[in-house]
């Protein structure tokens, strides 16, 4: 049924102010109900909202109805899923992590990127490091991280971040074709695991402040796995291989 309070115009003042928006580096445009969710549950701040004449359900105290039309200007996927959100990207202050935790160096694959954050919540890596890495905001790693980006500590840095992170006194790992097999070693706790460039690996950087290198090993003369596998694979065993005897206090 028509609602008359529908916007249906592209030249509506409104949309055009959420395209605009829609371009900021600061906001993340969320087209799934349950990434929705996750963001209020985990209380992001929700800008704006908009959805299809017909969906009950009321996210925020000023929902927009919108034609399918306008929808479509905005939504990411082919498969419209009828409401999308304008999400204010939480910013936080550098600070030294709680516990384990992640460190992206230059990993450009947003997939990858998504991935390695969705695996750091589950392995309960919560403070997420990302170097010159493909954005949060960026709609693919969104939708890879499955709602994980609403559940950690997320730190877009530049290069600077390796002299912070010397100062922290942490014990730092990096993954590394050439290093120890994951599966002989022992970690501590509250330590940092540094995966690196798909093509390139960890930068120079990186390898004279960390006190080991470990690698996964490989059957059937296959070289190595992509970065988002190899990374879930280290945390989760960190976390529970060996029962949790791996790691020491």
């Amino acid at each position: 049924m028509y609602n008359a309070s529908m916007i249906t115009s592209v030249q509506n003042e409104f949309i055009k102010y959420l395209k605009k928006l829609k371009q900021e580096k600061e906001i993340l445009c969320l087209d799934n109900p349950k990434l929705i969710d996750e963001a209020i549950k985990n209380n992001w701040e929700i800008l704006n909202l908009i959805k299809l004449d017909g969906i009950n359900k009321q996210y925020t105290q000023n929902d927009v109805v919108v034609s399918n039309n306008i929808l479509k200007i905005f939504s990411n996927t082919k498969t419209s899923q009828q409401v999308i959100a304008f999400v204010k990207l939480k910013k936080q202050s550098l600070k030294p992590p709680s516990n384990n935790f992640l460190v992206l160096d230059n990993i450009q694959d947003p997939g990858n990127v998504g991935t390695l954050i969705r695996s750091a919540v589950g392995a309960n890596f919560l403070d997420v490091y990302l170097i010159n890495c493909a954005s949060v905001t960026n709609d693919k790693t969104i939708r890879s991280t499955m709602g994980a980006i609403f559940k950690c500590n997320i730190f877009e840095v530049d290069r600077e971040f390796i002299k912070t992170l010397k100062t922290w006194n942490k014990q730092i790992y990096i993954a590394d074709m050439n290093g120890k097999n994951l599966y002989e070693s022992v970690f501590l706790n509250n330590i940092g695991i540094v995966i690196g460039n798909e093509g390139h690996g960890v930068c120079q950087d990186f390898k004279k402040i960390a006190i080991d290198k470990i690698s996964l090993p490989m059957k059937n003369q296959l070289e190595s796995l992509n970065a988002g596998v190899s990374g879930s694979i280290i945390m989760y065993h960190i976390t529970y291989g060996s029962g949790g005897k791996n790691v020491r206090s």
